[in-house]
Formats: structure tokens, sequence, C-alpha cells
């Protein structure tokens, strides 16, 4: 698992407790149960753990897990962040 991927599950599971099975790459964050308040305090979590400004359209309800975390990698490799 990518640091990312683990970040962003963790973030799921632990703040959102999000059941860690319910966290499949395809499953939508609409699915996972995350409102749009959820949903902006996700990117201002994900922003702040990884160091890179989440784009709104990577957390929309209909984002995919895997969406999400591919947006967090190309903006990570895009500044330069490891």
């Amino acid at each position: 698992m990518s640091p990312v991927q683990s970040a962003v599950t963790a973030v799921l599971t632990e703040k959102f407790e999000v059941n860690p099975e319910s966290i499949r790459p395809e499953a939508t964050l609409e699915s996972l149960d995350l409102d749009s308040l959820a949903l902006a305090e996700l990117a201002l979590v994900l922003q702040e753990q990884l160091g890179v400004r989440v784009e709104e359209d990577a957390t929309a309800k209909r984002s995919t897990v895997s969406e999400l975390v591919a947006a967090l990698n190309a903006e990570r490799a895009r500044r330069g962040v490891s």
C-alpha cells in the first residue's frame, strides 16, 4: 500500500469511522457515507497530512477511493513531495 493510500485509509477509518473493509478502490466517497461537510474535512485533513493541496473535485461524492489516491499522488509528484 502506498503512503497516500495508507493515509487515506487511516483518515477514513480513524476520523470518519468507516469500516476498513468498505474502503475498496472502486468505492465512492458517497458510498462510504461521507456528506459534503465530511468531504470538506477529509480534504483539509489529507492536505495537512500529505502536504499538498487537495482539489475540490478529488473529494467529490462520486469520486472513488482510487481516483482520490491517484489525484493525491499526482499532486505530490507535481510538487515534488515524497
